[in-house]
């Protein structure tokens, strides 16, 4: 009875007491959940980061060589397509395509007797033309004399002056035809300007040509130039003096050596 009466008496703070208690017991599971939750994570967390083995080896050291390749023409450095300087006829014909000559070797000859035969009037005419120039000269000094014995007029004086400058003008003339006639005679016989190789041979003998006609073509294969092309990725690399390797396909085996000589923008 006396516990029957104490609860009665008690029964409000008892509702909240038990209220207390659930909430208690809920916190309690709530922090047993977390911990639980926190010890499930650390256990994932070694497990996903296992530890690994270090293998440790000494250094070695190695010669490393850093190689560009690119694809080029190769290019003649000397080349030129040899053209006549005179007009006439073709007498002689003395190399064909392939052969090899040597720089001042006499290739071709354009009628060299013609030449000559001009060479010889020029000359004639160089002869005549000094002649006069003595004469008119004596002239000028007759006149001179006989003026200053009043004998002469003035201007007789003047006109063997103007014969004389007229006969100076004329020899200056043939001096340059005789000129012109001795280069005539030097281009008929036509020359190699460098040694190399006839890569083409235009005319025939016996075929008239016209100055500036072409007659052969001369291609010198010593030295000979690699023309090629690097990405811009690579251009950087590439310096004026590098020394490089070149192959080339009717030489599978070898290699050539070759040094960069011009980069163009």
């Amino acid at each position: 009875m006396r516990i029957t009466s104490i609860l009665g008496s008690q029964k409000g703070h008892g509702h909240r007491a038990g209220v207390r208690n659930a909430m208690n017991r809920t916190f309690v599971s709530l922090v047993l959940m977390a911990s639980l939750a926190v010890g499930c994570s650390e256990e994932q967390v070694v497990e996903q980061t296992p530890a690994r083995p270090v293998v440790v080896t000494p250094v070695t050291v190695l010669d490393f060589e850093e190689r560009i390749e690119a694809t080029g023409q190769l290019l003649a450095k000397n080349r030129a397509e040899v053209a006549a300087q005179v007009s006439g006829e073709v007498t002689e014909v003395l190399v064909e395509e392939g052969d090899e000559v040597e720089s001042g070797d006499i290739i071709l000859e354009i009628d060299p007797e013609k030449r000559d035969l001009e060479l010889d009037a020029a000359r004639a005419r160089v002869g005549e033309a000094r002649a006069s120039v003595a004469e008119k000269q004596r002239e000028v000094t007759r006149m001179k004399a006989l003026e200053a014995q009043k004998i002469a007029a003035a201007t007789r004086l003047d006109a063997a002056e103007t014969a004389l400058e007229t006969a100076q003008s004329r020899l200056r003339v043939a001096l340059a035809e005789l000129g012109t006639a001795r280069r005539a005679v030097q281009d008929a016989t036509v020359r190699a300007l460098f040694s190399g190789f006839i890569a083409r041979r235009y005319v025939s003998r016996g075929e008239f040509v016209t100055a500036s006609q072409k007659l052969f073509e001369l291609v010198s294969l010593d030295p000979i130039e690699v023309e090629f092309f690097l990405p811009e990725s690579d251009s950087s690399r590439a310096r004026k003096g590098i020394a490089i390797d070149v192959s080339v396909s009717p030489y599978p085996d070898e290699t050539f050596d070759a040094v960069v000589d011009m980069l163009s923008p």
